[in-house]
């Protein structure tokens, strides 16, 4: 026979396929932090963050709630990023705030385009990908 199995009220059953990498490291040693999705993934590299595919709301959420602070990144990494939603905006106008203007991001087109619409893309020094 099966138990019910309740969930806390602010269980969220799509967060549930994610998969942390908070303890990993790199064969050199280099520490990675970061979140994944079936659909998309947030790593922080050695002083590089990492964005990959999807980056909508559930990745963010997942990376803000296993993340350390956001302090430590010197440089943006967007060339795989397939769909930057206004979370994943709002993330990289967190480093811009944090850092200062000025903060080196490689993006791809999918990555670029919202932070021109928006304006934001003035926040970082933007590189060709």
């Amino acid at each position: 026979m099966h138990e019910a199995v309740e969930h806390p009220a602010d269980h969220r059953p799509e967060l549930d396929s994610l998969t942390d990498h908070e303890s990993l490291a790199r064969p050199d040693g280099v520490p990675v932090v970061g979140t994944s999705t079936v659909h998309g993934s947030i790593t922080l590299v050695a002083g590089t963050l990492v964005l990959a595919g999807d980056v909508g709301t559930d990745l963010c959420l997942a990376f803000r709630a296993t993340a350390p602070t956001l302090d430590g990144v010197q440089c943006l990494d967007a060339r795989q990023v397939t769909f930057l939603g206004s979370p994943g905006v709002g993330l990289l106008a967190q480093v811009a705030h944090d850092r200062g203007a000025g903060v080196p991001l490689w993006g791809s087109r999918a990555a670029l385009r919202p932070l021109r619409l928006t304006g934001l893309d003035r926040l970082f020094d933007v590189r060709p990908a």
